[in-house]
C-alpha cells in the first residue's frame, strides 16, 4: 500500500502509489500532455517554438519541458523548437545538456579519474620480509 502524502501541485491529500500527484492533478497533466502532443503533431505547427506551443495550448513552458525531459515528447526534428540546457541554459532541442556541457562533464570526469589513479599510484607500498 502507498503512503499518505500531500499533492505537490494542489496540496490535497492522496495515497502515493504509482504517481507523485493526486488523481485530479494527474488527469490535468495528462490533458496538458495530450494538448501539447496534438498541437506539435499538426503539420501547420512544425515550425512552432516553445513559446508558440505554450501559447497555443495554454500549457506552461516548464510543463512542456518536463514532458520533454520525461521522454514523452520529442522535438529533435522541429527546426525552431528549443528549450534551455540544464547546465548553461543555452537553447537545445535534444536531451538535457548541450554539447559543450556534455564535453565539460566528460572532461571533468576524465580529470578526476586521472587524479584518482595517480593518487593511488603514489600511495606508499611496504615490503615485508618474512624470514
Amino acid at each position: 500500500m502507498g503512503n499518505l502524502m500531500n499533492c505537490p501541485q494542489c496540496g490535497k491529500l492522496f495515497i502515493k502509489n504509482l504517481r507523485d500527484n493526486c488523481d485530479v492533478c494527474y488527469r490535468e497533466e495528462e490533458k496538458q500532455y495530450d494538448d501539447v502532443y496534438k498541437f506539435i503533431r499538426r503539420s501547420e505547427n512544425r515550425n512552432a517554438t516553445l513559446l508558440d506551443v505554450s501559447e497555443g495550448t495554454k500549457v506552461p513552458e516548464s510543463k512542456i519541458i518536463q514532458f520533454i525531459h520525461q521522454g514523452r515528447i520529442r522535438v529533435k526534428g522541429f527546426p525552431n523548437f528549443s528549450y534551455p540546457c540544464d547546465g548553461c541554459q543555452k537553447p537545445i532541442n535534444d536531451g538535457r545538456l548541450c554539447e559543450e556541457c556534455k564535453n565539460r562533464i566528460k572532461s571533468d570526469l576524465s580529470i578526476e579519474d586521472f587524479i584518482k589513479k595517480k593518487a593511488e599510484e603514489a600511495l606508499p607500498s611496504y615490503h615485508t620480509d618474512d624470514h
